[in-house]
């Protein structure tokens, strides 16, 4: 004789505590996201690439303030020495102590305006780059605010307003070719490529292969 095993009926008392636990564990999983996507979303995006952990441009413990100032001054670093090339000796000499000043590289930043400009103060690019530096328009009125530029082809403001934005680029990056990059096709453009793992371009390695140049005539 075959037996069939009795099916136990569920109350309804029984349902509705079932009913509840499934309910407390589907909220707690809901703010469990909930929770982790602020905590995410609190810690900002993902921080621009740069090759090292220490900032290049804070090394010396000061910040560019509001104003665009860092103490410019004529005692820090060695005695200048101009470098053979076709910027004149007075405006060579007011780079390099802003360069002291802002703690970025004399050769590199006389390398870069030597790139952007082969040193001709009045050029203005059919891209509305100006001066030895050329500074895109696009940033003239951030620069005129921040540092009181007042003609971006006056050789000694176009180079104040150049190495305020260097200064704020190392700040990020850390590394000259990155800065180079940032410099010459906009943050957003470089990173485009650095997205693609393309951290060089022909602009930075011009840049730094001259700087070595500079470097070495002060050897």
């Amino acid at each position: 004789m075959t037996h069939k095993k009795s099916r136990r009926t569920v109350s309804k008392a029984e349902r509705r505590v079932i009913t509840f636990i499934i309910c407390i564990f589907l909220i707690g999983a809901i703010i469990g996201g909930a929770t982790v996507a602020a905590v995410s979303a609190f810690s900002g995006s993902e921080p621009a690439p740069k090759l090292s952990d220490e900032l290049y441009g804070t090394r010396d413990g000061r910040y560019i303030t509001e104003n665009g100032g860092l103490t410019f001054n004529y005692e820090l670093g060695s005695e200048f020495e101009p470098l053979e090339c076709a910027l004149p000796v007075e405006l060579q000499e007011f780079t390099y102590y802003l360069c002291e000043a802002y703690y970025i590289d004399f050769e590199f930043v006389m390398a870069l305006m030597y790139t952007e400009s082969s040193f001709n103060a009045d050029v203005v690019s059919g891209t509305n780059d100006y001066g030895l530096m050329q500074i895109n328009k696009c940033n003239h009125a951030e620069l005129t605010e921040a540092l009181g530029i007042t003609d971006f082809t006056e050789p000694y403001q176009n180079i104040r307003a150049g190495l305020y934005i260097l200064r704020r680029l190392f700040e990020k990056y850390d590394e000259p070719a990155l800065v180079c990059m940032a410099y010459n096709m906009g943050e957003y453009g470089a990173s485009t490529l650095w997205d693609k793992g393309v951290y060089e371009t022909s602009y930075s390695i011009k840049v730094l292969t001259k700087a070595d140049e500079y470097e070495a005539q002060r050897k």
